[in-house]
């Protein structure tokens, strides 16, 4: 049976470039898709008609990804049909005639198919197991649809009342950015076997803020037309925004005070999991606030997981000038509450 690559369900991304079946172990040459964004990430494919072979994957488009050509130190994650995740070896560097270099990972599967994907899947269907092992602490409503027509789903645990803080959480502002619904899945597991915290905090969250990339297996950065997170302010350039940006106006009116926390994922070759003191948009100032939360997130997390450092203050870019605002620059400016961005590294994230 001739092998396939198969991306045909939530999620997939991987091009077929060449098939080498000629050595006892196949080579899958691919390319991590773009789609509707100028730069690629995600990937996340199925190899089918294996016969116990495994496989040795090559990603042949390193240079378009964000963070740059270099995965060297990347390890992304496989399973055989039916099992768990597992992270691969360390990546083989692979240099081409024409002086390219492309990187190689061998995996070993004694069936007939495996899966490969960078990094650790997070789709609809985890969401809706969640959503219903956290009920009745959690509740699900939705505040709006997306761009392509999926329901914008929000989960809470109560109206918000004046006497409480607030909590608003998001992630995937960015499809691809996986580890912001790890983060997202262990926060909401924490509140929901506390009777305490869940009870003295109103908790909002929103899973899947660019939806529409999370199901199609695009990464969503900067994708047409527009940015979710660079969709907010007195212009929304996406209905998603538009959506949040009128759920955090709600519950700030109805709560003491309250913390906007958007969760984020690094390049593929940043070594730290951190809070960043400015964004983007780098007209913003440095945020002392953004700082101060950094400190204790990075004071709690348990060592094993810990980064060298709790925060970065990126360097000004004069070409990066971007119409739009994000979430959490667009809650510190025009809302003048508390908010943050999270960024967690890819590889300490666990199923």
């Amino acid at each position: 049976m001739a092998i396939r690559l198969a991306t045909d369900f939530d999620g997939g991304n991987g091009l077929l470039l060449n098939l080498d079946e000629g050595a006892g172990r196949p080579v899958v040459r691919f390319a991590a898709q773009p789609k509707n964004c100028p730069e690629a990430m995600w990937f996340h494919f199925r190899l089918n008609g294996l016969a116990g072979r495994g496989a040795t994957v090559v990603l042949g488009n390193p240079e378009q990804t964000l963070g740059g050509g270099d995965w060297s130190g990347n390890r992304p994650v496989f399973r055989a049909a039916g099992g768990n995740w597992q992270r691969t070896g360390p990546a083989r560097a692979v240099r081409q005639p024409d002086g390219r270099t492309e990187y190689a990972w061998d995996l070993d599967a004694d069936g007939d198919s495996l899966e490969f994907a960078h990094c650790f899947p997070y789709q609809l269907a985890d969401w809706r197991a969640l959503r219903d092992e956290l009920s009745p602490t959690f509740r699900t409503g939705e505040i709006g649809v997306t761009l392509g027509d999926h329901p914008l789903a929000r989960a809470y645990t109560a109206p918000a009342e004046t006497d409480k803080p607030a909590v608003y959480l998001t992630a995937r502002h960015h499809a691809g950015e996986t580890p912001g619904s790890w983060v997202l899945e262990g926060v909401l597991r924490r509140v929901a076997s506390d009777a305490e915290l869940a009870r003295s905090v109103t908790w909002w969250a929103v899973p899947f803020v660019d939806l529409d990339d999370v199901v199609s297996g695009s990464y969503g950065k900067d994708p047409w037309p527009h940015d979710t997170n660079r969709g907010y302010g007195r212009v929304q350039r996406r209905v998603e925004a538009k959506a949040i940006m009128a759920d955090v106006v709600r519950i700030k009116r109805a709560s003491r005070n309250m913390l906007l926390l958007d969760l984020h994922a690094p390049s593929h070759r940043e070594q730290d999991s951190y809070v960043p003191l400015r964004g983007w948009d780098f007209e913003t100032p440095i945020d002392e606030t953004a700082q101060a939360i950094a400190e204790v997130y990075h004071a709690r997390i348990p060592e094993e997981i810990r980064s060298p450092i709790a925060h970065k203050t990126p360097k000004p870019a004069g070409e990066a000038r971007i119409l739009g605002m994000s979430s959490v620059r667009w809650g510190r400016e025009m809302l003048g509450i508390d908010a943050a961005t999270l960024r967690v590294l890819w590889r300490f994230q666990s199923p």
